[in-house]
């Protein structure tokens, strides 16, 4: 049998690892193991997303910021339980208009706030945050304009 902590330091170098052995990594009991994996531009979408079910929130939230996320992946995670992946997909520079669209109305401040400091947010969603009822939300409208 493979000792799999072996591979580690090549998740992120190496392209061609075994599909076997990133189906391991998976699901490898260390939260770090499977983040190194949702962090990597060469991990394949079947297991990115796999990942976007990680019980621990580093692991989604470094799914957000993988270039190889798909959109579809994506919107998944803006409906996260975790006000933390959530705020992650509405700071993330590649997050479409569309979809902040629909995180401005989130009940997370911190979410709004990533709305509002998007740079491609619209100007009809940043004119509803410049009245939002927390005061840091407005602040960062502010900032943006």
């Amino acid at each position: 049998m493979q000792n799999i902590d072996l591979y580690l330091p090549y998740v992120n170098t190496f392209k061609l690892l075994p599909s076997s052995v990133l189906e391991k990594l998976a699901e490898d009991e260390r939260w770090q193991v499977r983040n190194t994996l949702a962090s990597s531009s060469n991990t394949p979408v079947s297991l990115l997303e796999k990942l976007a079910e990680d019980e621990e929130t580093q692991v989604r939230t470094s799914l957000v910021l993988n270039k190889n996320t798909p959109l579809s992946l994506l919107e998944k995670l803006a409906e996260d339980e975790n006000d933390m992946v959530r705020s992650e997909v509405a700071f993330y520079e590649e997050t479409p208009a569309s979809l902040l669209e629909k995180l401005f109305e989130d009940e997370d401040s911190s979410v709004r706030v990533g709305v509002a400091e998007n740079m491609n947010t619209p100007v009809s969603v940043l004119e509803k945050l410049a009245e939002d009822k927390e005061e840091w939300v407005r602040d960062a409208v502010r900032e943006r304009i």
